[in-house]
């Protein structure tokens, strides 16, 4: 998965989810999020001292929103639905802070590049 890949979430105003679009969805992060702690083992140790932080930013909050997601799989599969909101939001708050720690380690790496573009 490339890094231009990663967009900030879309808004959706659809049904709820079922369980079953929950867990693909579910299957979805997982396998983005495994793509970035691969990319990011890279960098930290192939890569200059200078991205291993913000490679680190990525891997942590790339964690943070995992184990939110985690939860609200898990909740949905189990029926409950209480706290539902206070994920959901959470969940938001934590994709935002992913994809600005991932729009930041785009800009580092170009700076180590030499590409500005």
């Amino acid at each position: 998965m490339a890094w231009a890949e990663f967009s900030p979430p879309a808004r959706r105003t659809a049904e709820p989810p079922t369980t079953k679009s929950a867990s693909n969805h579910g299957a979805r992060f997982i396998a983005l999020a495994r793509e970035v702690h691969r990319a990011t083992e890279v960098v930290v140790l192939e890569g200059p001292a200078s991205l291993a932080e913000v490679a680190s930013r990525v891997t942590h909050a790339s964690s943070d929103l995992s184990h939110i997601m985690r939860r609200m799989t898990e909740n949905a599969h189990a029926g409950d639905r209480t706290g539902k909101a206070e994920d959901t939001a959470l969940a938001a708050e934590r994709e935002r802070i992913l994809y600005q720690a991932v729009k930041n380690f785009r800009v580092a790496a170009r700076s180590v590049i030499g590409n500005t573009n």
